[in-house]
């Protein structure tokens, strides 16, 4: 292999060991959300557990917990990886398109139905004490929801409304699903008029805004800065690329009320949080595919594997928060172990419980998903 197949390789790699990485971020996210709200500090009536709590939060590497930069990281990659998938080799690229248009949807939705319906059959048949956990999983565990309502979100609702009652993470669908779309139009228009593409690219964000507003068109917009991080993305020097990975994870840890971003809000107000994680979703993803030495830190197999597991990890995470995380939680508090000490314990058991379940779903699930895409291929564009 010589060194710029061995490079695209790394890159590849690297790509998925992101992706695992930010899916561990939005589950931190999450438990955090759980057990130290104030870490998100979202409502300004509340008030930090504990020093430790309140430092974090105000502190600039509150990155590790930043869900919302990691589901821009998802979307900037999904614009890569794809554009990647179907301009690898000028051959066919209006060929691979269609193809790809005909497996997309199947591919989200068969693992996002089965996720729906797993959170439904656990959440009617297994009660599980939650009165001692945050408000916000408190109000998720607690809702009541029918089989009919669980389809329907996992087939129709999250992807095309941006519902998600039954699994909270299912929302992303709709920009995943319509994201690719404008990718699969824009690369189709690159391979038959560059002009064409450059225009396009412009107007079909400005049109996602004015649609579905500013959060829809972030997301699409993030697509379409993938693409073009494939197409006309330069390498970076070793010094440059870390120095922009540094700025995205600082950015990544904005939130309105920290004092280490008070700078950054007396100038953006409000929007604070929703700008930084946007731009530290680019600025991650481009500071990594760009910079040869942190793709080569990150292509590690270990990585790749849990990049691999994300779209399962993503899809059931919450199911296991349920299912493991807090029933031990509760037997450590009632042996009289400490509030934060029976959290750790408790999500990091979680967490590797959570990489198990992902992994048989995965293998199953996912892989059936692809087996059906690869079905409907054959039987609609006769392939």
């Amino acid at each position: 292999m010589g060194n710029e197949d061995g490079w695209k390789m790394a890159k590849l790699n690297a790509a998925e060991s992101i992706r695992g990485l930010a899916c561990l971020a939005v589950v931190f996210s999450h438990l955090s959300l759980s057990f130290f709200p104030y870490l998100h500090h979202f409502d300004v009536n509340e008030k930090a557990d504990n020093a430790m709590v309140y430092a974090i939060h105000h502190s600039p590497f509150a990155f590790w917990y930043s869900g919302s930069a990691a589901v821009f990281v998802f979307f900037v990659l999904s614009g890569y990886v794809l554009s990647y998938a179907i301009l690898k080799s000028p051959n066919n690229i209006q060929d691979k398109i269609k193809m790809m248009m005909v497996k997309r949807y199947p591919r989200l939705m068969i693992p996002a139905l089965g996720s729906c319906l797993l959170i439904w059959l656990c959440f009617k048949f297994i009660y599980i004490d939650s009165h001692a956990v945050g408000g916000w999983l408190q109000a998720y565990v607690t809702q009541t929801f029918t089989l009919k309502h669980a389809i329907y979100e996992g087939t129709i609702g999250s992807f095309f409304f941006a519902e998600s009652d039954t699994n909270w993470v299912l929302w992303t669908m709709n920009i995943e699903l319509f994201g690719s779309f404008t990718l699969f139009i824009l690369l189709y228009l690159y391979s038959f008029k560059k002009s064409a593409f450059f225009i396009a690219s412009v107007v079909l964000p400005c049109f996602a805004y004015y649609w579905k507003g500013e959060g829809f068109f972030w997301g699409i917009l993030c697509f379409v800065i993938g693409i073009y991080f494939y197409l006309y993305g330069r390498t970076l020097k070793t010094s440059t690329s870390i120095l922009i990975f540094i700025l995205g994870l600082y950015l990544a840890g904005a939130h309105n009320t920290s004092m280490a971003y008070a700078w950054i809000y007396r100038i953006l107000g409000e929007n604070t949080y929703e700008y930084c994680n946007v731009f530290a979703g680019i600025l991650i993803v481009y500071s990594v595919l760009m910079g040869k030495k942190l793709s080569e830190m990150l292509d590690k197999k270990p990585l790749v594997w849990l990049g691999k597991l994300s779209f399962s990890i993503y899809l059931l995470h919450l199911l296991m928060v349920y299912l493991v995380c807090i029933p031990l939680f509760n037997v450590l508090l009632n042996l009289g172990t400490g509030y934060a000490f029976s959290v750790i314990i408790a999500s990091t058991i979680c967490i590797l419980v959570t990489f198990l379940v992902s992994d048989l779903y995965s293998r199953y699930v996912d892989q059936f998903a692809i087996d059906v895409g690869n079905r409907l291929t054959k039987v609609i564009l006769k392939k």
